[in-house]
């Protein structure tokens, strides 16, 4: 196991071969609680040291640029919403109409491990929610399908939202 582990080292990335190991490890995990197997053919197989991220942030005339393109609101949306919360896409993509403030430019996310955290954004995001939202009440903030009659509009929801006061319709 081990000369084909670094072997694998050899065809790809850190970070493949370090995967491959954990998905591996819980496999032969599993193996042995179901009594198939004894030892852990994994033992001593170190993961590999992942070189730095030195990926970097846009400079300023690359946002700019970005604000510029000629593209849908909701894109336009989604990239400003992220942009200035600098929260996760996944959170943002989860986002349901309900679960906004936007009086208070905040929004409600269930984070990684389940946490109700909040998102805070600016006046870009704030100018451009309530073209996105229109008459919207609930459902994903972010459709993926346009909006008309026999159209599926509602695509997954966070267990455990409740609605938001500021967008329900005045009484």
């Amino acid at each position: 196991m081990a000369e084909l582990a670094a072997a694998r080292a050899d065809e790809m990335d850190a970070d493949t071969v370090n995967r491959e190991l954990s998905i591996a490890r819980k496999a032969i995990g599993w193996w042995q609680r179901q009594g198939w197997i004894e030892c852990d053919p994994t033992i001593g197989i170190e993961r590999r040291p992942a070189p730095p991220d030195r990926t970097k942030a846009l400079a300023e005339n690359q946002i700019a640029a970005l604000w510029r393109l000629d593209v849908a609101l909701r894109e336009k949306t989604q990239w400003k919403m992220l942009y200035e919360s600098a929260a996760r896409a996944d959170e943002v993509l989860c986002l349901n109409v309900e679960d906004l403030y936007p009086q208070d430019k905040r929004g409600r996310i269930t984070a990684k491990g389940g946490a109700t955290e909040w998102i805070h954004w600016q006046s870009g995001t704030a100018q451009l929610l309530p073209r996105l939202i229109a008459r919207r009440t609930r459902g994903p903030l972010f459709l993926t399908r346009p909006q008309g009659p026999g159209r599926n509009t509602h695509a997954r929801r966070v267990p455990g939202d409740r609605p938001g006061p500021a967008l329900l319709p005045p009484r």
